[in-house]
């Protein structure tokens, strides 16, 4: 349901605080998925810096090879969570900006539309809540990839990715899980199954929200962002000199 905006813009409180909601819960969006857990875990549980081991990336595939399975579990569940929470605060920011608007309404503004009842000012709703989610998801990978942590570099945004689509369109990301899962089974390379998942999303996304002009495109762009961090593994690939999925420990 696409409440039309000019109906927000009647109730008083609207501006500033959906703006201000909006663009905050943006900057922590950004800073959450900046976290470098790769580097924190690797630190806290072996002492080594995981930027000078494996493939030099932070994320859970280098983290399993070189801090082993415990570590690496955690730094992918951080990753998850991280994103997750990116998402998570939005959605909460979004629902106080609807609790703002009823309590700062003389009158709760209520009228059939659609054959429903719609309280304008309760929620947000239709592009005014799905372009911030949208943004979030978006800019928490970018966060990842681009840590200003660790001097604008970092992963390659699945783990990250998973948790916040989890928030945002759970069934897409369920999907996109199992495509990996198979992928890396077959193939034994994560980057294969990585690939595959994220090229997958938006085939996912027509089919559970066919009428979400949006997300599609989000995934899309999401699709491009993280195949542009996998360039490197894709040359390999074509080349048959990427490396098959092993797990280990090394200590420094």
């Amino acid at each position: 349901m696409d409440i039309p905006l000019e109906r927000y813009l009647e109730i008083p409180g609207f501006l500033p605080y959906y703006p201000l909601f909006v663009i905050g819960s943006l900057i922590l969006a950004y800073v959450c998925g900046a976290i470098p857990m790769g580097l924190i875990v690797g630190r806290l549980t072996t002492g080594i810096d995981i930027r000078e081991h494996g493939s030099g990336n932070t994320g859970t595939t280098n983290a399993l090879r070189v801090l082993g399975w415990g570590p690496g579990i955690l730094v992918f569940a951080g990753d998850v969570l991280k994103g997750a929470l990116a998402c998570f605060i939005m959605m909460l920011a979004l629902t106080q900006v609807g609790s703002i608007l009823l309590s700062s309404s003389d009158q709760l503004i209520i009228e059939p539309l659609d054959g429903a009842m719609v309280a304008y000012g309760v929620s947000v709703e239709g592009l005014l809540h799905d372009i911030p989610m949208a943004l979030a998801l978006l800019i928490c990978i970018v966060g990842h990839m681009f840590s200003p942590f660790m001097h604008f570099k970092g992963g390659k945004g699945i783990a990250t990715a998973l948790g916040a689509i989890l928030v945002v369109m759970p069934l897409v990301a369920l999907c996109g899980l199992s495509v990996f899962i198979v992928f890396v089974l077959v193939s034994r390379i994560a980057s294969v199954g990585s690939l595959a998942a994220i090229i997958s999303l938006p085939f996912w996304t027509i089919l559970f929200h066919k009428n979400s002009v949006t997300y599609l495109i989000l995934m899309i762009a999401v699709a491009l962002v993280v195949i542009y961090a996998h360039r490197q593994n894709i040359v390999r690939l074509i080349h048959g000199e990427e490396k098959r999925f092993s797990v280990g420990k090394k200590k420094g």
